[in-house]
């Protein structure tokens, strides 16, 4: 057994992995130790999550971390503003959570349009129909008494909850559910708009021990936030540098002293969550590879998905508009492509261009935005997560923003979840220790733009 390691449990919306880390020298090194793909299913005219598969990932750390290591710690992260609730009386965790693309939530969203500029100005996070704010609501208008009788808990919390008994809101997945306010204490004035209380439990920085698992194995707050812990897997970054982390979402943005409310990051739909150091992420969600999975699905390809994205024929000019609110759920994703682009895709290669290059199209785009916003020109692009490893992407991106894009690494969000852990565990010197930590255990790859 190792004296010492970390298991990340990283949570994406249609997969699942738990990673074991150790400190060698310097660096991180982790293996994933466990991947299995889950999704929502309709239940009671409800798209939501099989909470049971939800648990067994950080069971299975835990499992691990017990065989593997003399002392260990486990932390959990996932996808943003999904949460689950529980019975405040018994203290029972009450039913699956709801899948973030239930329709119900853009019906909710709807009904507070006169309170859309307002929510914006307290919280400083963009209007999506998933956001935190708009689910309770929607879970309000189901039922009354839902308020009065229920706690909720974003998911890492509520898995944790689940787990331990202990009742927890982690700061990086409090701020996007736009019931944050600037100040990183809860909005009453938001919760008020849509008839929930404001917790009692105040939002907590990552960074420390929550629960003991028993057998030497603790509980630690990570940034929970997927995109959180990817940012700090990326390293120390500042406003002249722009983050995109590509997965199922691309999270493209930039990190910022402070919550930037403006005129410009209105416009742009930009939204400010937090950092796992406490800073903000100012960034835009942009659609990533679940309009490419969609397709891969639907086109019936027998290929792997690496090696289609690879074919991707570079001389194919059709595109869409990824950010049209058409793309968020739609019925047929290819039926979508096949209205909203001139040139009809035929062959394979055809149709991953068309997901590859519109998705390129989306994240070139930010870094205009980002300008605007804060004033500061942005002079490199780090691109991490799954789509890093798409060369085709990475050089279309510094191609579309004439910007060198240094790619990698493809597990930032595990890196950064680890980091959090062995910060937490005293074997850095805090959040600059781990920017350290991580940059000595990944090399990214340079993509200079074509002149």
């Amino acid at each position: 057994m190792f004296p010492f390691g970390s298991v990340a449990v990283d949570l994406g919306a249609s997969s699942g992995r738990c990673a074991a880390g150790r400190l060698v020298g310097e660096r991180i090194e982790f293996e994933v130790i466990h991947q299995a793909p889950h999704e929502a299913s309709e239940v009671g005219g409800r798209l939501v999550w099989d909470l049971p598969s939800l648990i067994a990932f950080p069971e299975r750390a835990i499992e691990y971390a017990k065989a593997h290591f003399e002392r260990a710690t486990i932390g959990i992260d996932s996808w943003g503003v999904d949460h689950g609730f529980v019975d405040r009386a018994s203290g029972v965790v009450m039913g699956p959570p709801v899948c973030y693309r239930d329709l119900a939530h853009a019906r909710a969203m709807d009904r507070l349009r006169e309170r859309w500029d307002e929510l914006f100005q307290w919280t400083g996070i963009q209007r999506q129909p998933f956001n935190t704010v708009f689910q309770l609501l929607a879970r309000r208008i189901e039922d009354p008494t839902l308020p009065d009788r229920a706690d909720w808990f974003i998911l890492p919390d509520l898995l944790g909850y689940a787990l331990t008994g202990v009742r927890h809101h982690e700061l990086t997945q409090a701020s996007t559910t736009q019931l944050l306010g600037l100040d990183g204490a809860w909005c009453a004035d938001a919760f008020e708009a849509i008839g929930w209380p404001t917790p009692e439990l105040a939002p907590n920085a990552p960074g420390r021990k929550l629960a003991a698992l028993g057998d030497g194995v603790d509980l630690v707050s990570v940034g929970s936030h997927d995109t959180a812990s990817a940012v700090l897997g990326f390293g120390r970054l500042d406003a002249t540098k722009m983050f995109v982390n590509v997965g199922t979402w691309s999270l493209a943005g930039t990190v910022v002293a402070q919550p930037i409310v403006n005129a410009a990051v209105k416009s742009a739909n930009l939204t400010n969550e937090r950092t796992a150091d406490g800073r903000v992420r100012l960034l835009k969600n942009v659609p990533g590879f679940y309009v490419l999975n969609r397709l891969h699905d639907e086109l019936g390809l027998a290929s792997p998905m690496a090696q289609w994205v690879g074919a991707a024929d570079t001389g194919f000019q059709g595109r869409v508009n990824l950010l049209d609110e058409a793309f968020f759920n739609p019925t047929s994703m290819a039926d979508l492509c096949r209205e909203l682009t001139t040139v009809q895709p035929e062959s394979p290669g055809e149709w991953a261009a068309l997901g590859l290059f519109s998705l390129a199209d989306a994240i070139a785009a930010v870094p205009s935005d980002l300008k605007a916003a804060t004033g500061h020109d942005i002079q490199e692009v780090r691109l991490g997560g799954g789509g890093s490893q798409s060369a085709k992407l990475c050089q279309a991106v510094a191609d579309r923003t004439g910007l060198p894009v240094r790619a990698g690494p493809p597990e930032a969000t595990v890196l950064g979840n680890l980091a959090a852990q062995f910060m937490a565990a005293g074997a850095c010197d805090g959040w600059e220790g781990a920017m350290r930590l991580v940059e000595a255990s990944a090399a990214p790859i340079l993509y200079a733009p074509n002149a």
